[in-house]
């Protein structure tokens, strides 16, 4: 079951391939920025500036043409496990089986806790940044993918009694999936005032699908929930933007800031929910349309380079962005560090990451490596946590004049 569920958020990941209330958190894009933690909004130095920090792209000024591929997954009450477990005992529960049945029990007691649920993001795309003079363009097609999966447990049919109206065998507990996936072609403009002072935005439009489907824990299998997730298919095209800011006082330090998804676009998303009666806790399975708002992001970050080869950097979300999973909220801290060997032909980058937003979170630790021959360079990195549930892989591959 563990494997499927990581399938069916991988399917939502796809979707994106073939190119993200509930809103994403800030995703970290590219492999350079992983292996230092996800500190980049100051630390940029190439065209994923289109997603870190556009502002940037005026600053290092190099032709960069990159494919970068991300994916991370949180798992914050291991649902498909007990999803499964609640599926396989469901006929000893109808027969009246007492362990069976007092499993069952516990199982939804477990999932009845605040922010259960898993989420998984992705990105991947084509990103070519050029200098002009003093400023830079980019052009880029970068793809974004938010997705979760979260119970909504029946508190209504939970008696231990044999047959009985509120028997737990009756119990209507549901899972929820509900995905986005948006491929942002942009435009990006970069401009310097002086030597400290560094501006960029992107203008780019966001087209989405987004999907959503419920089916019962007791009964429904996975394969069928897969299949009925994709047809509840919806596609919406909005137009959208990002802008950054980068200050260098000295040149061995930098400041930025960076704002995406400034209008706070708003997608459709159409399927079949599961609803819990306040009153009474029992759950039902209805038809409806929602939406899925990408609210604003800010992330502050700062860059000290102490050497030439040797750079620390922070970041900081300066507000909480929410997730997939209901009540779940994402305010990171990233801290990393990059030093480069053998004229950059050699790369090793640390770092960590907390989510300061919840409680209890443990510090994801990340690691990469960066490579370079002649004009191509080949990045990977990856991340995880102490509690085996969090875990982040990136890969990129790059030609830079």
């Amino acid at each position: 079951m563990k494997k499927q569920l990581a399938l069916f958020l991988l399917v939502a990941a796809l979707s994106l391939f073939t190119i993200p209330a509930w809103a994403a958190q800030f995703s970290v894009v590219g492999p350079r920025a992983l292996g230092m933690g996800g500190a980049s909004v100051a630390s940029v130095n190439d065209s994923t500036a289109v997603y870190w920090n556009p502002a940037a792209l005026a600053d290092f000024r190099r032709v960069d043409i990159r494919i970068p591929a991300s994916i991370g997954a949180r798992d914050h009450v291991d649902l498909e496990d007990k999803w499964d477990r609640i599926r396989n005992i469901d006929a000893l529960v109808q027969s009246g089986n007492l362990a069976a049945i007092n499993e069952t029990r516990s199982l939804l007691d477990d999932l009845n806790k605040p922010k259960s649920g898993a989420d998984l993001d992705g990105s991947a795309g084509l990103l070519v940044s050029v200098p002009i003079g003093n400023s830079a363009i980019a052009l880029s097609g970068l793809g974004l993918m938010n997705a979760g999966i979260y119970p909504t447990v029946d508190t209504l049919n939970t008696s231990a009694t044999f047959p009985a109206p509120d028997f737990v065998g009756n119990n209507n507990s549901a899972a929820t999936g509900i995905g986005m996936t948006g491929v942002e072609p942009a435009i990006s403009f970069s401009t310097s005032f002086g030597s400290m002072l560094f501006v960029g935005a992107n203008a780019k439009m966001i087209y989405a699908k987004t999907y959503v489907h419920s089916e019962l824990l007791r009964s429904d299998t996975f394969d069928t929930f897969e299949d009925n997730f994709d047809r509840s298919e919806t596609s919406t095209n909005k137009a959208s933007a990002d802008a950054g800011i980068l200050f260098k006082p000295m040149e061995q330090f930098a400041i930025g800031l960076v704002g995406r998804n400034l209008n706070g676009p708003i997608f459709p998303v159409s399927g079949i929910f599961a609803v819990k009666d306040p009153a009474t806790g029992a759950v039902s399975l209805s038809s409806d349309r929602k939406e899925i708002k990408l609210d604003p992001q800010y992330r502050a970050g700062i860059a000290w380079k102490p050497l030439q080869t040797f750079t620390l950097a922070v970041d900081y979300d300066l507000s909480k962005n929410k997730t997939f999973t209901p009540g779940f909220e994402d305010q990171t801290l990233a801290v990393g560090l990059e030093k480069t060997l053998f004229s950059e032909y050699l790369n090793v980058r640390l770092g960590a990451y907390k989510n300061l937003a919840e409680n209890g979170t443990k510090a994801v630790y990340t690691a990469g490596l960066g490579f370079r021959i002649f004009a191509l360079r080949l990045n990977v990195a990856g991340a995880y946590n102490s509690n085996k549930d969090e875990a982040q892989a990136s890969v990129d591959l790059a030609l830079r004049f």
